[in-house]
């Protein structure tokens, strides 16, 4: 019979998967539920202690949480983790229609996580609708650590492991050579299926490098084209030409806020505010005594971001000549003028952009 440490009061609730059986507790200690994970065979305890090592390096609101590990006489390991009450991603697909503002929502939840678990070095590999939970609150919760490796050279494995249809091309050779896109590519097949509801036949034959280009623009909804471009090619049969998750989830935050963001300008003495009630700025510099102008530039704000919409003179953002097209980073100072010219004259305007938090 399994005997857990006394803290731990068997709630009578439990589920079973390929590495091993969860049981829902109480911690009577600090009065939460936890679900503890136990591995009997000993051959799984080096994936079990992987496990392990990748949650203890994440902290993160979209990864589930480890408490505690446990060595459980004549049962082997066991890892108490944070216990999520709510369904996985294949059960809300089958509960609730999207829209373009919650898919967007639900998959940059998504990658905050994967960029989470990837900002610490390690890859997932295996990143799928039922490893993902959604919590009472709306918040996703990624777990099932068992296939965790570190990134780098060293990132291989023997044979095919993974879940047809959200594993990448690469993992299907013999000896695959691994990196964070293959979390990348299962990302994007990830956020398909809760986009259609259903995998594309094509993707479920992923090891033929399909092109995939044209399955989100046919989604029933719609879904910008800077949107669709990247997360098409979260789909690219070679790793390479993947974009990082952090890329794909700071442009999904950009259209979830669209035409909340805000910026400080600061110039003379004197601040502005450009946003959606004032889309452009425009700064300029006259030479000393002259009405001849040195430089000039004029900011919009396209409810995206904020950029270089017509610029004269010399005009540099944070030492770097600003040309039209330029996007201005969260923080800079844009000078106006030259110190190496003869009439010496230059101005300074420091631009500060606003982080609005997205609400789930």
């Amino acid at each position: 019979m399994l005997q857990l440490p006394e803290r731990y009061k068997d709630s009578g609730g439990f589920s079973s998967g390929g590495m091993g059986t969860v049981i829902f507790c109480e911690d009577t200690v600090l009065e939460r539920k936890v679900a503890v994970k136990i591995i009997k065979n000993r051959s799984d305890h080096r994936r079990m202690l992987d496990e392990l090592a990748a949650l203890m390096k994440i902290r993160s609101k979209h990864v589930v949480q480890v408490y505690d590990f446990l060595k459980i006489d004549g049962f082997g390991l066991g890892i108490v983790q944070e216990y999520i009450d709510g369904e996985d991603l294949f059960e809300v697909v089958a509960s609730r229609r999207p829209d373009t503002q919650s898919f967007y929502k639900d998959i940059w939840q998504l990658a905050s996580g994967i960029g989470d678990i990837h900002s610490v070095g390690i890859i997932h590999r295996d990143i799928k609708p039922n490893n993902v939970k959604v919590d009472p609150e709306g918040v996703m919760k990624i777990f099932d650590f068992g296939l965790a490796r570190n990134d780098g050279a060293d990132a291989c494995t023997m044979g095919f492991i993974g879940t047809h249809g959200f594993a990448a091309p690469e993992l299907y050779s013999h000896a695959a050579e691994f990196t964070s896109a293959v979390d990348v590519y299962a990302f994007g097949a990830t956020a398909l299926f809760l986009g259609a509801g259903d995998l594309p036949k094509e993707l479920l034959k992923s090891y033929q490098r399909v092109d995939c280009t044209d399955f989100f623009s046919i989604l029933p909804f719609y879904i910008a084209p800077e949107i669709i471009e990247v997360l098409s090619r979260c789909l690219h049969p070679k790793p390479e030409l993947r974009p990082a998750i952090f890329e794909v989830r700071d442009k999904l935050a950009r259209h979830i806020l669209y035409d909340m963001h805000q910026a400080l300008v600061v110039y003379k003495g004197q601040a502005k505010h450009l946003g959606a009630k004032q889309r452009t700025i425009t700064l300029s510099l006259n030479e000393r005594g002259s009405t001849n102008n040195v430089g000039a530039v004029n900011i919009d704000y396209d409810g995206l971001k904020f950029f270089v919409a017509k610029v004269s003179g010399e005009v540099f953002i944070n030492n770097t000549p600003g040309g039209v097209g330029y996007e201005l980073p969260g923080s800079c100072v844009v000078a106006l003028g030259n110190a190496q010219r003869e009439s010496y004259n230059r101005a300074f305007i420091t631009f500060d952009l606003s982080h609005p938090e997205i609400v789930l």
